[in-house]
């Protein structure tokens, strides 16, 4: 068994490693000259990137609840077959699923 170091230690030997300056991009100084000529171009591909993901999007998540299970990766995977042969996402069929549950116990068929 080897021994193990004292607690006790001069703190002055011990020197911080010298702090270099981190700019907004968070890459060293010598290459944010390349990255401000292509600031400009990320700025719009994002800004175009996300407006096409806020057109595809149906429905926010505000005011929903995240309702998951845990299931047999067969049973996942025949799932996501049958939301692609017929063309819906898993999220609309977890809906109809849902309300098809409620159908049958005479309940309204209020999932969205």
């Amino acid at each position: 068994m080897s021994k193990r170091a004292p607690l006790s230690f001069n703190i002055e030997k011990v020197t911080p490693a010298p702090v270099t300056p981190i700019n907004k991009t968070g890459l060293p100084a010598n290459t944010q000259a390349g990255q401000q000529e292509n600031s400009t171009e990320s700025k719009r591909t994002n800004n175009q990137t996300n407006k096409r993901a806020n057109t595809k999007t149906k429905k926010g998540r505000a005011g929903r609840q995240f309702l998951a299970a845990h299931i047999l990766p067969e049973a996942a995977k025949q799932f996501k077959l049958l939301a692609v042969q017929r063309d819906k996402t898993t999220q609309d069929m977890l809906i109809e699923a849902i309300n098809d549950l409620f159908a049958k116990h005479g309940l309204s068929r209020i999932a969205d």
